[in-house]
């Protein structure tokens, strides 16, 4: 599988999708076409350029720690050799469309959270009762791998959870820890809308808000904010290279 696209493939591919929100009007289709881009692209930090495009990249196949008791992956990771090798005592797979996840050790705990990766799914619903399934076997000295299609929004949006509600972080901290530990997650962004009620259930009050985005005129949280002026970087320096070489 190839992991890394062309320069050029890179440059093509992002200018199309970043035009494609111009021509989307109706909301929810723009916060889905919006959560496309940075399913196949994500931002991350570099020595040598501030701002560097990664579509598919090695964090997509791979098992993230969380914490200790706590790993996050995509589907094709979670295969049952990871499981074995990782030392998983649970398994909770958070995607309606896929199958039950393959294991080899009956004694492996396994759930199915049905949840499909959209704007008006309700995950929020789910989101003590995750978290307390992590919790449990963490204190029982467990480890639960948590995966959806790509771990990037399902799974990403139960590990933030847990760690407000057991970790005691507020949801700006959950967040950036787990986005240290897997880079590539972006929740969607009615995922993002729950988890700011949730911390505000458990916290009474609100680290993370949903904002104006005149970019892609509409609400984002505000942790997408650095995200989106990175994007804009990026095609404004493809653009000048492109009209140097001209």
């Amino acid at each position: 599988m190839r992991c890394w696209k062309t320069k050029e493939n890179k440059e093509e591919s992002e200018e199309k999708k970043i035009d494609e929100i111009k021509m989307i009007k109706d909301d929810d289709e723009k916060i889905n076409t919006i959560q496309g881009i940075f399913e196949d692209s994500v931002v991350l930090e570099d020595a040598n350029e501030r701002a560097i495009f990664v579509t598919k990249s090695p964090l997509f196949c791979c098992v993230s720690h969380i914490t200790d008791h706590l790993l996050l992956s995509s589907a094709t990771a979670a295969d049952p050799s990871a499981l074995e090798y990782f030392k998983i005592t649970c398994v909770m797979n958070a995607a309606a469309e896929l199958p039950d996840t393959p294991m080899r050790n009956p004694s492996t705990k396994y759930f199915k959270i049905s949840i499909y990766d959209n704007t008006t799914a309700d995950i929020l619903s789910h989101l003590d009762y995750t978290s307390d399934t992590i919790h449990k076997e963490s204190v029982n000295n467990g480890r639960v791998l948590v995966h959806c299609v790509a771990g990037i929004s399902r799974s990403a949006t139960i590990c933030i959870a847990y760690l407000m509600k057991y970790q005691n972080k507020n949801l700006l901290e959950a967040y950036k820890l787990v986005k240290a530990r897997r880079p590539i997650i972006k929740p969607n962004c009615g995922f993002f809308r729950q988890l700011i009620a949730y911390e505000k259930s458990l916290f009474g009050t609100n680290t993370v808000k949903m904002v104006y985005n005149d970019t892609v005129k509409m609400e984002i949280p505000d942790v997408y904010n650095d995200d989106y002026k990175n994007i804009l970087h990026f095609r404004r320096k493809r653009t000048n290279d492109m009209v140097r070489r001209h």
